[in-house]
């Protein structure tokens, strides 16, 4: 009967292992990225990034300046103007909104099934940049009928899809990690073995964590954090994750270690 009772005691022991090591993974996944809120939080200081202030407000110049609406004869005279309006582009609300907009719409085609185009609406920065132009100017220069562009092509990503399936669970998982960890402390008729072995357990879950933590880079696919437009963004995550787990992870393996030595102590007193 007791080896019955060990034997259950071990198999809840595995599962508060496992339900360890996804907890804060999936609990900072689902709060990050799956989350909105979450997720423009880490986007919204891009906007500072030269490099994506140089895509958007370029894409509003070629839009103004493409096409057959402004007269060859004015072009000369509205190109280094419009450049000068769209450098300064970057400091208004206009561009801030433009930014989450992109982030927005970036977030959806995350999370759509198959390869997604992410368009923005680039009409009120053109309006923007040409109000002041058009002072300079004598005539007024026409809008496009549709100023929305397409800044990348969002690869599919299965996983997320999935994850986002599972993580508004994942708060559960230490809880129950905690839960499962008791009722084998006291199911199992070799209860200091068993603290020992939780530790380990600990440990492993710590570890997970850890390397998880540390090699983020490696688990998520080159086609999605090298992907134009994507890459630099995906990155960010990659970087906010990685301080995340990391130290948490050693703590996690820290308290497992110490629950293994006091296991183990207590072995050593029961022996005696």
């Amino acid at each position: 009967m007791t080896t019955v009772r060990d034997f259950l005691a071990l198999v809840l022991l595995l599962g508060a292992t496992v339900l360890g090591a996804l907890w804060l993974p999936a609990s900072w996944v689902h709060e990050n990225v799956v989350e909105r809120e979450g997720f423009l939080a880490i986007t919204t200081p891009l906007a500072d990034d030269p490099e994506f202030q140089r895509l958007l407000s370029d894409s509003a110049v070629q839009e103004i300046l493409g096409g057959d609406r402004v007269p060859g004869w004015i072009q000369e005279q509205l190109t280094p103007l419009a450049q000068e309006q769209a450098e300064k582009l970057t400091g208004t609300d206009v561009y801030g909104t433009l930014w989450e907009a992109s982030m927005v719409e970036l977030h959806h085609a995350l999370f759509t099934p198959g390869a997604s185009e992410l368009d923005v609406d680039l009409a009120p920065a053109i309006d923007r940049i040409l109000t002041p132009v058009e002072e300079h100017l004598p005539i007024e220069i026409p809008r496009p009928d549709d100023a929305t562009v397409t800044l990348a092509t969002i690869p599919d990503v299965p996983l997320l899809t999935a994850l986002s399936a599972v993580t508004p669970w994942a708060h559960w998982a230490g809880p129950a990690a905690l839960v499962l960890l008791v009722l084998a402390l006291l199911l199992g008729g070799h209860r200091r073995t068993l603290l020992a072995l939780a530790g380990l357990g600990g440990i492993v879950a710590g570890s997970s964590v850890w390397w998880l933590g540390t090699r983020i880079e490696a688990v998520v696919p080159d086609a999605v954090d090298q992907a134009t437009f994507l890459g630099p963004i995906v990155q960010e995550f990659e970087a906010a994750f990685q301080a995340a787990m990391t130290p948490h992870g050693v703590i996690l393996l820290g308290a497992g270690a110490l629950v293994t030595a006091v296991g183990v102590v207590l072995m050593g007193l029961h022996r005696r």
